[in-house]
């Protein structure tokens, strides 16, 4: 069986008991010895933090010890760091994309600009400075790299945003609030980065900023966006 490391594992007990229904064998890795996603792998191992000079070294044992061939990164704490560290985690293939797309997609604000050089929508985006007088409040302060809901501040007015801009301790940006309903889609893609599914779904609800229950919907315009 295909052995498959999963780092980061936290409480994605359902990808990694995806991959375990489907033949492979598991192995999760987490800082916590409590993290759920743990106990539903074939065999576990706790690692340093992702910022110690350890951590890579950890893994690559960890690849060498199982015969592991794929590296499966279930949050975004560390795909920066696996992008870069691929001779290292050799022979396995760590599922992240290049180091300068993980750059822009884990910065926020990068990514904002990204988007819009490519006429793709996203909502309207500021360095701090820059905040216009015209702008439609509230207004969302956002750290620009970082997940789970974490360092996201409303503003109401322009008092409001001048104290959470000089409140939070991280770098951030300044974003419009965006109306209506909130779609993700999931892209199932091939290692030549080419889109072979896409799945868009609803958020019923989210717990610290990660979606834990919602519904797939077949929607045209939706796919062919993605």
């Amino acid at each position: 069986m295909t052995a498959v490391l999963f780092t980061c594992a936290g409480q994605r007990v359902d990808i990694v008991s995806a991959f375990g229904r489907a033949g492979a064998t598991t192995i999760a890795t987490d800082l916590d010895p409590l993290a759920p996603a743990l106990w539903h792998a074939d065999h576990y191992e706790l690692v340093p933090r992702v910022d110690d000079a350890e951590y890579v070294p950890a893994l690559a044992a960890l690849v060498e010890e199982y015969d592991v061939k794929l590296i499966v990164p279930l949050t975004d704490l560390d795909q920066l760091l696996l992008a870069r560290s691929r001779e290292a985690l050799a022979p396995a293939l760590a599922l992240v994309p290049e180091p300068e797309v993980c750059e822009t997609m884990g910065d926020k604000y990068l990514a904002h600009a990204f988007f819009e050089r490519h006429g793709i929508p996203s909502p309207r985006s500021w360095l701090p400075e820059d905040v216009p007088d015209d702008v439609r409040w509230p207004l969302l302060v956002k750290v620009r790299e970082g997940f789970g809901s974490r360092h996201i501040y409303r503003a109401h007015d322009r008092a409001e945003l001048d104290f959470f801009l000089g409140y939070t301790t991280v770098a951030s940006f300044v974003q419009e609030c965006c109306r209506g309903e909130e779609f993700s889609v999931d892209l199932f893609c091939d290692l030549e980065s080419r889109c072979l599914n896409a799945i868009p779904r609803t958020m019923i609800q989210s717990k610290g900023g990660e979606s834990i229950k919602g519904a797939t919907i077949q929607d045209a315009e939706l796919i062919a966006h993605a």
